[in-house]
């Protein structure tokens, strides 16, 4: 429950840190995600379902973040005037865990169908995928700087952006290779919409940090 007494300063901080919660979450998750990949790779189909079920816990641990910081938003009403990007911030983050289950539900497909995708493949994608760990960590990063040092966010966000068309070229490197391989049309039908999902992740990551960046405007 929200007193007037409240500043907008100490409202801010208070959903500041859920969205900083949300964020580490985040990083959990794409790790499982690497692990799961490298798994598959190592065809060690226990280990990779036991990174699975982490992923699903841990994707349950953010949508109980995001429960709560709508709740706090709509408690505050009118009173926090950065309340709609807060929410755009925590959505866009909430999209980056969507995308990640989205892939990984897809290798404990083929995996439980006992689909021996091409280790040179996979050990494409676990490449692509430690770029996208590192940078959601640094996402993570640039969020926490935003609670001390605004200025640093900026800064910080600029390393995210660097990552991403890294991850870019990488990711598209690895479409094609995909695409000439001797590969069946389903692996190749599978294959590319992971390394597509990938991409698209890292593409949410600078989302976040421009939403980062205008919040930092009026901190």
């Amino acid at each position: 429950m929200t007193f007037p007494i409240q500043t907008e300063a100490t409202i801010k901080r208070r959903i500041l840190e859920v969205c900083q919660g949300q964020a580490r979450t985040i990083v959990d998750i794409v790790r499982e995600l690497v692990l799961m990949v490298d798994s598959v790779a190592e065809r060690k189909p226990k280990a990779t379902k036991t990174h699975y079920e982490a992923m699903l816990k841990l994707i349950a641990d953010n949508d109980k973040l995001r429960t709560t910081l709508l709740e706090e938003v709509a408690s505050v009403g009118s009173l926090l005037v950065s309340r709609e990007d807060f929410l755009r911030l925590m959505f866009r983050m909430t999209t980056i865990a969507d995308y990640a289950e989205a892939l990984a539900f897809r290798l404990m497909g083929a995996t439980e169908r006992n689909w021996k995708l091409d280790k040179k493949y996979i050990q494409g994608l676990s490449e692509v995928l430690s770029l996208v760990l590192s940078e959601v960590t640094r996402m993570k990063e640039t969020l926490h700087s935003l609670g001390f040092d605004p200025d640093k966010a900026v800064e910080l966000a600029r390393s995210v952006e660097e990552l991403e068309r890294k991850i870019d070229v990488d990711s598209r490197n690895l479409d094609f290779e995909i695409l000439s391989g001797k590969l069946s049309l389903p692996e190749v039908f599978l294959l590319r919409d992971i390394v597509e999902r990938a991409e698209r992740i890292a593409d949410l990551g600078v989302e976040v940090v421009d939403l980062i960046r205008v919040i930092a405007l009026t901190t």
